[in-house]
């Protein structure tokens, strides 16, 4: 192994462990958000840091600084062809994203905390949903009249656009700068500093250990927790393979050839040069390789219980075994049929075959719900969170521990939870890959038929796919978060009843079926092919348009005034309402 493979195989171990554990923050933020919301308190906002005001407003200012800055000195050198006008395309999108974005954040602080000078004025009755529909308009029309400009003036208008847009951050920065109040500025950052304060305070705290337990044991537990929550991310792929040439001709991957990314590459994919992964490594055994690994986690809930010399941690741990055993099964069982449709047990694989044809949800829906249900048993989350159980055994496995094994306790397991996520992100939902987007551009096509074409370098599609899966993954976290707060806890006969009677019989049923589909669709002919090819184009479509729809929906409705309401439902007042109402007596005040 070479240097610049050790150098790339660090940096992208950064990236991942970086993204994992800064998810499992905001994810801790967002589990204590929602509750607050459901049982209408005060959420995780209490952590405060007071800011000098001149550092608050280097703060404010340095981002749109640098970004305007970096925008001006990259438009200095003048690019010729495709890429000449893909910068001017990007350059004249964000200078309108950054112009109406600005634009509503200055709305939303005028309408809540009133102008301070006349031209802010003119916001104060201006609905924040007319400045988003205006910015999507404008988003439009700079598409639009960026197809007129010709092949010779690419260059120049790529260099005018760079100066624009840096000169609009640059002005935001300022502007933004010019707004932050006098004296002290508390910084909360809509709480996401509590979990920040939690670590820090965790680190301090009296690390207890009961006497008659197994003080090696005791700390071993919660280290096999995060590291099997941490090694399972080697094989997650995380965007496109990057293709360098050979600047040197000297068939070896030198740190020289990284400067030279190709500019373009085929649909195919195909790379006249060295291909880098974004991936740690490309395991041969791929899904194989989470099993086995993720398996050691369990080991870790485990020793904890025993270690700990509780009855109630040992039930916890005991739980967590048997529920591991249960599902595990299912959940490998329900990931055969997808192999069979994949051809392939690499991940890597999975995420092109997806790209090229359908998502996996889409060719295997009932592997997929199958699959999450057993994820969530695996991951201890409810309404599988027997293992920890507060009303039935306190805290299980971990009731024993404090401070720092804890809070490594609970580290692992919302890594874990944004690892799940990660994961139904490379095996259903695509991997890094978007509807339509190939290796060489945009191409929509149904069929032989295609509607829409654009061109586009290697770094920007390897950017957008990268962008893609880490998006994807944050939207799937978020969505497994709400099931804590919106399904009760099965009964422990429950749990293993579905396990056994449910979930493995319908896994073995998929599999069999998937695979009488498979051999029927393998022998059908070519006219078979095309017919598939072109349903997995209607998907790529479905996708395309529910996530535009999606996109405007949740932009709009975070627009849109809250009106707080409180009511009160409960059966009680129910009986009361439909006998006539309560009847007040002469002691009641």
């Amino acid at each position: 192994m070479s240097a610049v493979e050790i150098v790339l195989a660090v940096v992208k171990i950064l990236i991942l462990a970086l993204f994992f554990l800064n998810m499992a923050a905001l994810s801790t933020w967002a589990d204590r958000r929602q509750g607050a919301m459901v049982q209408d308190r005060v959420g995780p906002n209490r952590a405060v840091v007071y800011l000098p005001n001149m550092a608050a407003r280097a703060i404010v200012l340095l981002p749109p600084a640098l970004f305007g800055v970096l925008a001006i000195f990259s438009s200095l050198g003048q690019v010729v062809g495709r890429a000449a006008a893909e910068r001017f395309t990007v350059n004249v999108q964000l200078t309108i994203l950054v112009a109406w974005f600005s634009l509503l954040v200055l709305c939303a602080k005028v309408r809540s905390g009133g102008a301070i000078n006349r031209a802010e004025q003119v916001f104060e009755d201006v609905d924040p949903r007319s400045i988003f529909f205006a910015g999507l308009g404008v988003h439009a029309i700079g598409l639009v009249a960026g197809r007129l400009v010709t092949q010779a003036a690419w260059p120049l208008a790529a260099q005018v656009s760079g100066f624009v847009l840096g000169g609009v951050f640059l002005l935001v920065g300022l502007y933004a700068t010019s707004r932050v109040p006098d004296g002290k500025i508390p910084l909360r950052l809509a709480g996401t500093l509590h979990a920040l304060a939690d670590s820090i305070k965790m680190i301090w705290k009296e690390d207890f250990i009961p006497k008659n337990g197994d003080r090696l044991l005791h700390g071993l537990a919660p280290m096999l927790a995060v590291f099997s929550a941490l090694a399972v991310m080697a094989v997650i792929p995380f965007g496109n393979d990057l293709c360098f040439a050979d600047g040197n001709k000297n068939g070896t991957l030198d740190f020289s050839d990284l400067t030279n990314l190709l500019a373009t590459v085929p649909a195919s994919g195909a790379c006249n040069g060295f291909r880098v992964k974004l991936q740690i490594i490309d395991l041969n055994v791929g899904i194989l390789y989470i099993f086995g690994i993720a398996g050691t986690g369990i080991i870790g809930a485990a020793i904890a219980g025993w270690a700990s010399d509780n009855k109630f941690a040992l039930l916890g741990g005991l739980r967590a075994s048997s529920q591991m055993v249960s599902y595990e099964v299912a959940m490998g069982l329900s990931l055969v049929g997808l192999f069979l449709v994949y051809g392939s047990v690499r991940l890597s694989d999975m995420a092109v075959w997806q790209g090229q044809n359908a998502w996996g949800v889409f060719v295997q829906p009932l592997g997929f719900i199958l699959f999450l249900t057993a994820l969530c048993a695996e991951t201890k989350r409810v309404p599988f969170d027997q293992p920890e159980g507060e009303s039935e055994i306190v805290a299980g496995y971990f009731l024993e521990y404090s401070g720092f094994k804890w809070g490594m306790f609970m580290t692992g397991e919302y890594i874990e939870l944004v690892f799940s996520s990660a994961l139904l992100v490379a095996l259903f939902f695509g991997g890094y890959s978007l509807p339509f987007l190939h290796p060489d551009g945009i191409t929509v096509a149904f069929g032989n038929t295609v509607l829409f074409q654009y061109k586009m370098t290697h770094l920007a599609v390897s950017l957008i796919s990268a962008l893609a899966f880490f998006g994807k993954t944050v939207f799937v976290t978020w969505v497994q978060i709400f099931f804590r707060w919106t399904l009760p806890r099965f009964r422990y006969d429950q749990l293993m009843k579905l396990g056994w009677t449910k979930l493995l019989p319908l896994a073995i049923a998929n599999m069999m079926v998937t695979g009488v589909v498979v051999l029927a669709l393998r022998n059908a002919g070519p006219e078979a092919d095309a017919w598939v090819k072109l349903l997995g184009d209607i998907t790529q479509g479905v996708v395309a348009v529910a996530t535009l729809a999606g996109f405007v929906a949740v932009v709009v409705g975070l627009l849109e005034p809250v009106e707080r309401k409180k009511f009160l439902a409960s059966s009680a007042a129910r009986f009361a309402a439909a006998v006539g109402g309560v009847k007040p007596e002469p002691q009641q005040a």
